[in-house]
């Protein structure tokens, strides 16, 4: 994370601007490849912990299911900052098929999103 950057822009603050990197979301479910039964079942719950942020806290979520490896979007959702889950419907997915999916974090005060990693589990329906 890096610090704010002093700068003498006449315009009294003081502060260029804040190059904060918030940390990243740090996934609960469904685990990285895994393998995700959805016979009988309505969707897929996915989960992340809340990760503590330095500055001004977390301001949002951004969550997204890619199919495959590729960048083909099947959910692009954005989440207020107390939402640690969401649970997508079944007929999203795709029997047989591999989906990857990602959360990041915005902090409150920068507004700069988070890195992030990509989990990946396959769909049997």
């Amino acid at each position: 994370m890096l610090a704010a950057v002093e700068c003498n822009a006449g315009f009294g603050h003081g502060i260029c601007g804040a190059f904060v990197t918030p940390p990243r979301v740090a996934y609960i479910q469904p685990k990285n490849q895994s393998t995700v039964d959805l016979t009988g079942k309505t969707g897929i719950i996915f989960r992340w912990n809340k990760v503590p942020m330095a500055a001004g806290g977390v301001h949002a979520y951004r969550f997204k299911i890619y199919k495959g490896f590729g960048y083909e979007v099947v959910v692009s959702k954005k989440l207020d900052r107390g939402v640690f889950e969401i649970e997508i419907p079944a007929a999203a997915f795709e029997n047989g098929v591999a989906y990857t999916w990602k959360v990041q974090q915005r902090d409150d005060n920068s507004m700069n999103w988070s890195q992030y990693d990509i989990w990946n589990f396959k769909v049997v329906k």
